[in-house]
């Protein structure tokens, strides 16, 4: 229950609820994780968030008490990360109401803990797609692998029972009448609008791209866009960040391709920021791009880049998957492209920077429709209150 018994016919309602927030391979304030953990401070519950993060121990940020623990440096280290995380963890677990924890290889841990304690498992991704992507598990295995994830995720969630969702296509893997489901979306925090730039009539002709360099994310297509661009207008710029995440070969490898392609100072890879400094690079762009390629992984996905986009007010050239156009046609927010044919991208692009009124205009319904419909602080209600449905089904006069 919500409330302090300090005896027995005397009981002291208390505001908010104590919470855990646990990561074990999210790196330093990773979006999501830390705008969780900061929204569920401000709403007024007790905060600790329990992360492999390069931070004081026990400093208190933002309303939110921070216990980090030693990351892993390589994949056969992560088999201690639980051991790492759990000596956090467990000198908390007699105060804590709810442990809402955000990693797949912590599942079968956090399951066995579930049987004593209300823990919230929140499903960042389409997992056995994810599977069918990794570079590091042979081809033949993948498939295999991606069906036991499906069904050991599915068995773990159903003892569990609370699970967070972020996408509508994460119910083909987790269903079932025991499972209780809510949705945190991955829109952005309100908190970017303070920090965006009212110069955009007068700002250089430039592009930008804020996701994670990966090839499913498009960032070769992203280059290949960009070199397109550069053959009809040398004036423009683009934008992405030096985000690789140790994948030194990849990076390598784009480094090569602009070279190429001539493309030096015309493609330029900004330095890696924390999510609350992201607006200071969209602040540079007139135009952002959303290039996912049509593969599964991208086809399920939210994307938070969209919402950061609409944020700062810029117009948006995205692949026409399903979520992106539903967004971008409702909201007339930016432009459709095929990922498939990166000459499409080329084109609209082009266009916004040949019509910088049209440009402007739908990054301001971007921005408003963000206002309205797509800020992260728009779902605090909405969590309160499934923390809540989960403290009443556990009270002494549920069990």
């Amino acid at each position: 229950m919500n409330e302090i018994v300090l005896s027995k016919d005397k009981v002291i309602p208390r505001q908010g609820f104590r919470i855990a927030v646990v990561t074990s391979l999210h790196p330093d304030f990773d979006s999501r994780v830390w705008k969780h953990a900061k929204l569920l401070a401000k709403a007024g519950n007790s905060v600790a968030l329990i992360c492999p993060w390069t931070v004081p121990d026990g400093e208190v940020r933002e309303g939110v008490k921070l216990l980090p623990f030693s990351p892993a440096s390589t994949r056969l280290q992560r088999f201690r990360t639980p051991f790492r995380l759990y000596g956090r963890l467990i000198p908390l677990l007699p105060e804590l109401d709810i442990i809402h924890f955000h990693d797949l290889d912590l599942l079968p841990w956090m399951t066995i803990l579930s049987l004593f304690k209300n823990v919230v498992y929140d499903v960042h991704e389409n997992y056995p797609d994810e599977m069918m992507l990794k570079s590091w598990v042979p081809q033949p295995f993948r498939r295999p692998l991606a069906f036991g994830v499906r069904w050991g995720q599915l068995t773990c969630a159903g003892m569990i029972r609370n699970v967070v969702l972020v996408a509508k296509s994460q119910e083909r893997d987790l269903f079932g009448s025991r499972l209780r489901k809510t949705y945190l979306m991955n829109y952005a925090s309100i908190e970017m609008l303070d920090k965006v730039a009212h110069d955009y009539s007068t700002r250089p002709a430039s592009v930008i791209f804020t996701g994670t360099q990966h090839e499913n994310n498009g960032s070769l297509l992203y280059l290949e866009i960009a070199s397109l661009v550069h053959e009809r207008r040398k004036d423009v710029t683009f934008y992405a960040f030096d985000r690789f995440f140790g994948r030194l070969d990849f990076r390598r490898r784009l480094l090569d391709e602009m070279k190429d392609r001539n493309l030096d100072g015309v493609y330029q890879l900004l330095p890696n920021v924390a999510p609350h400094d992201l607006i200071q690079a969209l602040n540079k762009a007139v135009i952002a791009v959303i290039p996912n390629l049509r593969v599964a992984q991208q086809v399920h996905a939210v994307p938070t880049k969209m919402f950061e986009y609409m944020a700062a007010g810029l117009p948006i050239v995205a692949s026409d998957l399903p979520f992106q156009a539903e967004v971008i046609g409702i909201n007339n927010v930016g432009l459709l492209a095929k990922p498939e044919e990166p000459e499409t991208f080329a084109r609209e692009i082009l266009r916004l920077l040949d019509d910088r009124e049209l440009a402007r205009k739908l990054g301001e319904n971007g921005r408003k429709a963000f206002l309205t419909h797509y800020s992260w602080e728009s779902q605090e209600r909405a969590l309160s209150q499934y923390y809540q449905s989960i403290m009443n089904s556990t009270s002494p006069s549920n069990c």
